[in-house]
């Protein structure tokens, strides 16, 4: 499937950012945020409106929107400088990219393409890192010849997290099918007054025989529906737990179990294993965060499993993250200042990092779900499809699957263990009580 690149220009807020506001500072936690960006993709199959002719009118409404909504989160058309951690909120511009696809939309919302596919309806993240000050966000909009759409969005991760991300895209949308006609409000954007940035006092670097440089890292998607997920929460409840476990902890408790089997194969032995699952810090904290606020409010839960301990119950599992979940909450609540929050987070990143031996394997874990991605609509229908792409570290994202009782998870691994994990996955595929396989 041919992807043709045929214009590029920077989109502006409508309004220009005011003097006061010219300079943004990240907040810690956005200090200790990847610096990388990270691609989301949203589907949307024609509705018989569209047409080839349509699509550059589309295009259009989308640029005109989209400036407006910058003028309400004027960082993301600035430029990142990682010498200081701030945005020059100049106005630059968003890069936004006009392709044209050679083919049906059909075929990928229904085929579930390999993201090596998928990389190409995303900006390029090569053209995104080379520029010493960085552009924060960039669009791709890929017109299909049927009509039909794909936005491929790539955003700063050090800028926000997803619920900042799922947030801005709302706007864009709400936008788009009603233009503004109202007064201008800001976002807030003001997490650096009550987490300020600072030098990362503390933070040990992580050893290079624990970083991914010399692994050839592949991602896949594979879909666990409404269906499964009960059967796994049948057999991962226990009388201890109380209630049942959320569809998001039992998969989580499924495939790092799996990942632990197949770590045990590919070394002979049992190996411990270090879960880190990503938690938003909104309503977990004490101090007064403004409700519309955007940047980064991640922290993060670890659950170990011993080598030594020979049964892998799925119960067993999930009782482990339920309860890491649960002590790690109320830790961050307890926490009366900046200080104290600082410290919790550089305590996790050197657990996973500086600290971690070698023999532990390392598990990381983050969740979409809940965060109604499938309720966009630009005024075109909802999407058919949202999808991410191909990822620069092992990490397993989970996703709401369109109907929204399933999980579509998306997983890195190397090359080795994802043979692996495709093996354990069609195993539960022909044990399932429904067909659950989709195209990889």
């Amino acid at each position: 499937m041919k992807v043709e690149i045929q214009s590029t220009n920077l989109v502006k807020p409508s309004i220009p950012t005011a003097l006061h506001l010219k300079n943004y500072k990240l907040s810690f936690i956005d200090q200790l945020a990847s610096p990388i960006h990270f691609g989301i993709l949203l589907f949307f199959l024609s509705n018989g409106e569209q047409d080839t002719d349509h699509n550059p009118k589309l295009c259009n409404q989308l640029e005109n929107s989209l400036s407006q909504t910058l003028t309400r989160f004027y960082p993301l058309a600035g430029r990142y400088s990682k010498s200081d951690f701030s945005v020059d909120c100049g106005d630059q511009g968003v890069e936004v990219s006009r392709a044209r696809v050679e083919g049906h939309l059909s075929g990928i919302v229904h085929g579930r393409p390999e993201t090596r596919l998928l990389d190409t309806f995303v900006p390029s993240i090569i053209d995104l890192v080379r520029p010493i000050l960085r552009p924060v966000l960039a669009v791709q909009i890929n017109m299909f010849q049927c009509g039909g759409i794909a936005l491929g969005i790539r955003i700063l991760h050090s800028m926000g997290d997803g619920v900042s991300m799922v947030t801005f895209l709302q706007e864009w949308a709400n936008t788009t099918r009603k233009p503004l006609n109202q007064p201008i409000y800001y976002q807030s954007f003001e997490l650096a007054s009550l987490f300020p940035g600072r030098e990362l006092v503390g933070l040990k670097p992580e050893p290079s025989s624990n970083t991914m440089a010399n692994k050839k890292l592949v991602t896949k998607s594979f879909l666990f529906d409404g269906v499964t997920i009960y059967a796994l929460k049948a057999e991962a409840t226990q009388p201890h737990l109380g209630r049942q476990p959320s569809k998001v902890q039992v998969l989580t408790g499924y495939i790092w179990r799996t990942l632990i089997r197949i770590a045990r194969a590919k070394h002979g032995h049992p190996r411990p294993s270090l879960l880190s699952f990503a938690m938003s810090l909104r309503g977990r904290i004490r101090f007064p965060i403004p409700e519309k606020s955007c940047g980064t409010l991640v922290g993060h839960t670890t659950a170990l499993f011993m080598a030594e301990e020979s049964e892998m119950e799925l119960g067993k599992l999930v009782s482990l993250l339920r309860n890491s979940i649960k002590k790690t909450g109320e830790d961050f609540a307890k926490a009366r200042d900046g200080d104290e929050t600082y410290a919790m987070l550089i305590d996790y990143y050197n657990e996973i990092g500086g600290d971690r031996p070698r023999e532990v394997d390392l598990c990381r874990f983050t969740s979409w779900c809940g965060f109604d991605c499938y309720d966009i609509d630009f005024g075109w229908g909802k999407p058919s499809w949202v999808a991410t792409v191909s990822k620069f570290v092992e990490l397993v994202f989970l996703l709401d699957d369109k109907c929204g009782d399933g999980i579509e998870t998306w997983v890195t691994l190397n090359e080795e263990d994802m043979i692996e994990f495709e093996r354990h996955y069609q195993d539960l595929c022909k044990r399932s009580p429904v067909k659950i396989c989709s195209k990889l």
